[in-house]
């Protein structure tokens, strides 16, 4: 049976979709080469379809896209802030 496992790299922002043959699954787990692994974790993510796979690092990506917005528009407020402060007299 074939799944589709996303590999990310802690230390990078990359990820990699490989297409993997499974021996046995069950709602948590797939086996490979006779070793058990979740099917979410902290590296791998295992799917049914490559398209299922692309879109769920698409959506990380977009997550990651938004925060780095809200935090450039909340830098950009402290910025103004700072510019307008005056020395107390």
């Amino acid at each position: 049976m074939i799944k589709y496992r996303i590999d990310k790299y802690s230390e990078t922002p990359e990820f990699r979709i490989s297409k993997v043959e499974i021996e046995k699954e069950t709602d948590t787990s797939v086996w490979i080469r006779g070793m058990r692994n979740n099917k979410h974790s902290s590296f791998h993510n295992y799917f049914d379809t490559w398209k299922e796979a692309h879109e769920y690092i698409l959506g990380l990506a977009n997550n990651n896209v938004n925060r780095a917005i809200l935090q450039l528009e909340r830098a950009k407020g402290l910025l103004l802030i700072i510019y307008g402060l005056k020395e107390e007299k």
